[in-house]
């Protein structure tokens, strides 16, 4: 009488039946014990919790015993385009005669190697030929319904330095809109050593 048999069906003690062979019998002797108290707090805090109950069953155990991975534990490289906690790259306009002298000031620190003018020729070619042309003389196909750009390789052009290049790839000027949401990182001095290479060749 006291040793459970295979297939045996139970019943709880509101007379719910159902068979002791799906589940431990430690899990079923807790589920007994919890039916017959009442659902107070001081009650939960004296029994077992579901945590406990969830450790009997194998296939859930070997969660509950599994390493929790701690996602700041270990630092990873940030990706492409990531914007730094610690600040952002300040404003430079070149229609604000106030921001011109640190305009001037910054340095180009991509080298104009071939890879640059390689990567600064498919980048013309996506958003400034339209406007400027292949060759920059502002002779693209949409000047033929539009208002001609200056050319980048004219004289005043050249005069240019490479940052006033970057802030104006960057915020745009007059009718010329802002291309910085689309031309990103070191593809804007890639784009200002192709336009210099342009201007080199006429």
């Amino acid at each position: 009488m006291g040793k459970r048999e295979k297939g045996k069906v139970g019943l709880t003690p509101h007379g719910l039946a159902f068979p002791f062979s799906l589940f431990p019998f430690p899990l079923v002797l807790m589920a007994l014990s919890l039916a017959t108290i009442s659902c107070s707090r001081e009650a939960w805090h004296r029994f077992p919790s579901p945590d406990d109950a969830v450790k009997l069953i194998p296939w859930f155990a070997t969660m509950h015993r599994g390493p929790a991975l701690q996602p700041y534990d270990h630092s990873r490289p940030p990706v492409p385009g990531t914007v730094p906690i610690t600040g952002v790259e300040r404003e430079f306009h070149v229609d604000n005669d106030a921001d011109l002298p640190a305009i001037n000031r910054t340095r180009n620190p991509v080298p104009r190697t071939s890879e640059s003018l390689d990567r600064g020729k498919e980048v013309f070619g996506i958003y400034c030929y339209p406007c400027h042309g292949p060759t920059g003389q502002g002779d693209g196909p949409v000047t033929e319904k539009f208002i001609q750009p200056p050319s980048l390789t004219a004289a005043q052009a050249k005069g240019y330095t490479d940052g006033y290049f970057y802030a104006l790839i960057r915020y745009g000027r007059g009718i010329m809109p802002m291309y910085g949401d689309k031309v990103r990182g070191a593809d804007r001095w890639h784009l200002v050593n192709y336009i210099r290479s342009l201007q080199a060749a006429q």
